[in-house]
């Protein structure tokens, strides 16, 4: 089974290992919602249905966490550029880095934890 994989262009980054369990890829549909003064609630269904992926990692080395600092300051830019993830079953999405700065935190020496948000884009 391969590991996850971010492309953009000529650019990838395969993570090291693969993500930890439990996998939370959450699907949530986009309501807005707004109330009248005497309480009424009114939801407005935008139609939109949104997919998040959750990616969380233990103990990634220093490569991995220094791979991924990169991709999120020069190819993804932050939220502003579209790439390809690839899960561990090999299937592609075209998805957004939700993060502006890189969630990975050193947990032991030389080791980094923590979770990467992603947004589907919506075609």
């Amino acid at each position: 089974m391969p590991n996850t994989k971010f492309t953009k262009d000529s650019n990838t980054f395969e993570f090291s290992k693969g993500r930890s369990f439990p996998r939370d890829d959450p699907s949530a549909v986009n309501v807005a919602i707004d109330y009248s003064d005497g309480g009424q609630m009114y939801p407005y269904d935008k139609g939109i249905q949104e997919k998040f992926f959750n990616l969380v990692f233990e103990r990634l080395p220093l490569s991995d966490y220094n791979n991924l600092d990169n991709w999120l300051t020069n190819i993804a830019v932050g939220e502003k550029n579209a790439f390809t993830y690839t899960d561990e079953d090999g299937n592609d999405y075209t998805v957004r880095l939700m993060e502006d700065k890189n969630p990975l935190k050193e947990v032991a020496s030389g080791l980094y934890s923590g979770a990467i948000r992603l947004r589907k884009e919506t075609l």
